[in-house]
């Protein structure tokens, strides 16, 4: 019983795959197939591809090359499928005239984008004005010599213009490609190798119309294996254009940031310099701004020579930007402090207090204790970058005049001196420096301790 049943299943099974089987082998009998269709079927496959790739490019570079490239693909699938057999309606019967007009059109205009193309490829630098100009101007000298394949009976002198401009095209497209080549374009190289096939098959065809009298019987065939081989050349071309244009942007983007950071930093301490400074209060507005100047500089300089004078305004940077202030160095031996914090007067206290002592680690040949004096201000929302600065230098000028080595918020307010934090903040109380907000609004990308550590 469980014999018959498995012999059941199997005759089961035989008969659902064969129907399928059938289905696809009298589809396969109905189909009619030759080679010219294969080609033409891969042909059209391969055109589609290249046109997809090309407006993917253009898409990202924006090149007009690859426009025109794109559009003279467009044309030549129209070509294609209107030398098939394929039946594109009524008004197009293989046999028609309509039919035949569109064919002719497609071809001149496939013809028409290779001058566009080729001059947008290589450029007046390698080409020179004058065969760029004549590549631009390739459309008009086809269009002037498209009706003479248009008319059922052509005059003859018509037909030899013809040929001259198809002539003269292929001479120009030689031209052009020779002295691209000449010049050391890497690109004309390879769109020679590429037109090499193309040229000489065209060559042939006015050789069999002009001089023969007769027509290039395998012109189509060896037209599309030619053109199947500039298209692949293309567009390896236009990969490896996109290659070096990425290239040389990524180098001219690396470049440019370069010299912004250059054109913002101070290069003795690595600090931002005045026009960074201002950048920063520009896009991250602070809640105070400060202004340190180390005292009594130019006698450190004068006794210990201006080697040592650089490793004390290193020191005294490396201190500055070891807090969460934005630290910038803005003049000789001044310093100035953006503050988004809610204890400016504070913090800037603790980093004045820091230059001594890190002086003295940093420069033991330095024999004398290096102080600084400072000015601090509120940023009020009137008030400028410039403004600020100046009230901030007015406060600086206090406490250069109240005995150096002290930090003044306001004109009429005591002096902060001495290290101790509780002082600092005392000072804060005194001068009001705890404007609304929360110090997270600062953006810790550029924290003094962030950009230490950058560079380092």
């Amino acid at each position: 019983m469980s014999r018959a049943i498995g012999m059941w299943g199997v005759a089961g099974l035989l008969l659902l795959g064969s129907s399928p089987a059938s289905a696809q082998s009298s589809f396969a009998a109905g189909t009619s197939l030759d080679w010219p269709g294969v080609l033409t079927g891969a042909f059209l496959g391969f055109l589609l591809l290249t046109g997809a790739y090309n407006l993917v490019f253009f898409a990202i570079l924006r090149e007009r090359l690859l426009l025109w490239q794109a559009a003279r693909v467009i044309l030549l699938v129209g070509l294609t499928v209107s030398l098939s057999s394929l039946p594109l309606g009524p008004w197009l019967r293989g046999d028609g005239t309509a039919r035949q007009i569109l064919i002719n059109l497609l071809f001149d205009g496939s013809i028409a984008m290779i001058g566009l193309f080729l001059g947008a490829l290589l450029g007046p630098a390698m080409t020179g004005a004058t065969l760029h100009r004549m590549l631009r101007w390739q459309p008009v000298m086809v269009a002037t010599t498209t009706p003479a394949m248009l008319l059922s009976a052509c005059p003859p002198l018509y037909m030899a213009y013809r040929n001259a401009v198809l002539l003269g095209i292929l001479a120009l497209l030689c031209a052009a490609l020779a002295q691209a080549i000449r010049r050391g374009s890497r690109t004309a190289c390879l769109q020679a190798a590429a037109w090499t096939g193309v040229l000489t098959v065209c060559g042939i065809s006015l050789f069999h119309d002009i001089v023969l009298g007769r027509p290039f019987g395998l012109f189509l065939y060896a037209l599309f294996t030619a053109l199947a081989i500039e298209m692949l050349l293309s567009t390896v071309e236009a990969g490896d254009r996109f290659m070096r244009l990425k290239r040389e942007h990524d180098e001219a983007r690396t470049l440019a940031t370069v010299l912004d950071r250059m054109a913002r930093t101070d290069p003795l301490t690595g600090l931002y310099n005045r026009r960074g400074l201002e950048a920063q209060f520009v896009q991250h507005r602070p809640k105070a701004l400060a202004i340190l100047d180390i005292d009594h500089f130019k006698q450190i300089n004068d006794r210990f020579g201006h080697e040592r004078g650089d490793a004390v305004l290193t020191a005294a940077a490396a201190a500055l930007a070891s807090g969460e202030a934005f630290a910038a160095r803005i003049g000789g031996e001044e310093f100035a402090l953006l503050f988004y914090g809610d204890r400016a007067a504070a913090e800037a206290e603790i980093l004045r207090s820091l230059i001594p002592e890190r002086v003295a680690r940093d420069v033991p040949d330095v024999d004398r204790s290096v102080t600084a004096s400072a000015g601090l201000v509120p940023v009020t929302p009137d008030m400028d970058f410039a403004g600020a600065l100046r009230a901030a230098d007015l406060r600086l000028y206090s406490a250069k005049t109240a005995g150096r080595d002290r930090l003044i918020g306001v004109c009429d307010d005591p002096p902060v001196s001495g290290a101790a934090a509780s002082a600092a903040t005392s000072a804060t109380a005194r001068t009001g420096l705890v404007p609304a907000g929360d110090a997270t609004d600062y953006p810790r990308s550029h924290t003094g301790r962030d950009r230490r550590r950058q560079r380092i």
